[in-house]
């Protein structure tokens, strides 16, 4: 014992001493001084990223011979700030290992190895699509600005289809960034470039032996900003898309992803890993069809008890997350992720006996075409696709409150590739349609003194019902009247009674809502004219006014249309002084136009806001300020009125 508290004090003394030897050099400064110009607000960055990828054959899981490939890097980096922590991300999945490393630390004059626990990160996107990802951050804590450290890694991909894209930018600035792939003359790889406009990336082909080498070096790159409302990375950055279309061992001849085809097979062999069970859930559907005496009843039944009583959870499974829960598991649970949700729904409607399938999707954050790309980064998520009376149906049971036969904005326009046994269909989710999407209101009020008052009432269809679905069900039962209430209200300075709204549990028919309303401190008397304004702007829009620095393409993530109607009822002897000219602005494929109009003692105000444009560029920031500030200034007109 005596040993080892003296071996434990030695260790200590070590990494102790280890830390106060953690020195700056002038090498390090100068990197740190010139990171620190590509982004101000960095606390570290790297001066050089290098990796190269070569490939190899092995036994793959359905034991016959699958691409691997093996990634080398190496990544300096340098503290910007004192206290900094420093390090590297590296992703794992069941095809993804690191199988070295090495972290080095300058100390002195030269560096020393020196191997920290690294810590354990989520990388599962669990909004949408579960897998079995996570990173591990391998780094130290810097002391002061210019101190330098080194990652090595070697990092092997088990299977070669799961290396899909390579970004060059990082979560840190970087000065110089190379990638290259050593390919051998049995391999057929395709390299999609992605985004390279607008960058400098140097390109180089190399002939050596049995390899061709492929390089792509680019420079000066700031850092990945996580900001709200972002436009989905692979739009705008650039990056590449690496696809194994076909390779040859011992002379002979097997595909990758060549083709459609050949990705839906792997696709289909990874789904019926799945060992369904579909007499688990026999008794629930004979139970759900009960009374129900039309096919699309039976079919709501059955959609919408998966949403409503099986909760999406995030549930790690193997095959970096292709394989579906089985349909015994997700129902004895009562949880699944998207994939478990679909096959479960699937296997149900199949029971009942509609002609339902499996399929895979990739959702708006993705922005390729199957049809062009055969990758597992085109799917990100998973669906159940209905045929019935000759029309499709794309249910998602992952979207809580969605009506059958509406889809969610977020898959809208995508391509589904549907399973069909040993063979396929690719189906077409309808585009969004900004027509079906409604946010109405309409308001008569009166103008009562000093007070506003009347009746104002609100209808969302769409996807705007869908929004008012979730954030709803997502409040505490006893706030959910408070939330109602503050939807009704025109400002901060109104009351809301009498309140009543449509049945909210009936996911079929639109979200309306109405009550009276009483607005204080609305109205300036000055002598005998009094100024008011019946426009209400809709705040909620300007939070995607992009600030000074934001460096990300801002996506509203819907397309819709809100339309206003507010009536002002003027006293018997009033006359109107002034009324604010008509109004029009236009940003790309969105407008606002508004007009005020007298009809006797009635004045009328009518705007229509159509947003059928949602994702901004930083390019266009300037243009989508100057949009939203003439709408701020347009509300900010007042009515005159004498009486």
């Amino acid at each position: 014992m005596r040993k080892a508290n003296i071996l434990l004090a030695l260790l200590i003394c070590t990494v102790q001493l280890n830390a106060q030897l953690q020195t700056s050099d002038g090498e390090g400064v100068m990197q740190a001084s010139f990171l620190k110009k590509l982004n101000k607000k960095a606390k570290y960055g790297a001066y050089l990223v290098e990796k190269e990828v070569e490939f190899a054959t092995t036994k793959g899981v359905n034991n016959q011979p699958v691409v691997t490939a093996f990634e080398k890097g190496n990544v300096e980096m340098v503290a910007i700030e004192n206290q900094a922590n420093v390090g590297y991300l590296v992703g794992y999945n069941q095809f993804v290992k690191l199988k070295d490393y090495d972290f080095e630390i300058f100390y002195g004059s030269r560096f020393k190895s020196q191997k920290y626990a690294p810590e354990k990160v989520s990388l599962t996107d669990d909004a949408i699509f579960l897998d079995d990802n996570y990173g591990m951050f391998y780094g130290f804590k810097a002391e002061e600005m210019g101190q330098r450290c080194r990652f090595k890694y070697n990092y092997e991909y088990t299977d070669a289809k799961y290396l899909t894209r390579v970004f060059f930018h990082e979560g840190f600035p970087v000065r110089s960034t190379s990638i290259t792939f050593k390919v051998p003359d049995w391999l057929q790889l395709e390299i999609t470039e992605k985004n390279f406009t607008g960058y400098r990336i140097k390109k180089e082909t190399k002939k050596e032996k049995n390899l061709t080498s492929y390089s792509f070096t680019i420079e000066n790159l700031s850092a990945i900003k996580r900001e709200p409302s972002s436009l989905s990375r692979p739009y705008y950055l650039p990056h590449l898309v690496i696809t194994v279309r076909s390779y040859s061992v011992n002379q002979k001849q097997y595909n990758g992803f060549k083709s459609l085809d050949d990705m839906y097979a792997w696709y289909d062999f990874l789904y019926k890993k799945a060992d369904n069970n579909p007499d688990a859930v026999k008794a629930q559907v004979t139970q759900l069809m009960q009374g129900k005496t039309t096919d699309e009843d039976k079919v709501k039944a059955l959609y919408y008890w998966v949403q409503d009583n099986i909760r999406y959870i995030a549930f790690e499974e193997g095959y970096a997350g292709f394989v579906p829960q089985t349909v015994q598991e997700v129902y004895k649970n009562k949880y699944g992720d998207c994939k478990g949700m679909a096959n479960l729904l699937t296997e149900m409607l199949k029971q009942a006996g509609f002609d339902a399938h499996f399929a895979w999707i990739g959702t708006k954050d993705i922005p390729y075409d199957r049809k062009e790309i055969q990758s597992m980064c085109v799917d990100n998520h998973a669906i159940c696709v209905l045929y019935l009376k000759g029309k499709t149906y794309f249910l998602d049971g992952t979207e809580k409150y969605a009506a059958m036969g509406k889809n969610a904005y977020r898959i809208q326009g995508k391509n589904v590739l549907v399973e069909h046994g040993e063979t396929y269909k690719v189906e077409t989710v309808p585009a969004a349609v900004m027509d079906e999407n409604q946010i109405a209101t309409k308001a008569a009020l009166k103008l009562d003194g000093e007070k506003i008052t009347g009746h104002v009432s609100l209808k969302f269809d769409g996807e705007a019902k869908n929004f008012f679905h979730n954030i709803y069900n997502s409040i505490p039962s006893n706030k959910r009247k408070d939330f109602v209430n503050t939807l009704l209200q025109m400002n901060n300075n109104s009351e809301i009674s009498n309140v009543k709204t449509s049945d909210f549990s009936n996911r079929d028919i639109p979200i309306t809502m109405e009550g009276d309303i009483e607005i204080s401190n609305h109205v300036t008397v000055v002598d005998d004219l009094y100024y008011t304004s019946i426009d209400f702007f809709p705040g909620q829009i300007t939070r995607f006014i992009p600030a000074e620095d934001r460096q990300n393409p801002i996506d509203m993530d819907n397309v819709f249309i809100a339309q206003d109607e507010v009536t002002l009822e003027l006293p018997a002897n009033a006359k109107v002084q002034s009324l604010p000219q008509p109004f029009k602005a236009d940003f790309n494929k969105n407008n606002i136009e508004a007009t005020y109009t007298q009809n006797g003692s009635k004045v009328v105000l009518q705007k229509k806001l159509q947003l059928n444009s949602p994702v901004i560029y930083t390019s266009e920031f300037a243009n989508w300020k100057t949009f939203i500030n003439k709408l701020k200034e347009f509300n900010r007109n007042n009515i005159t009125v004498q009486l």
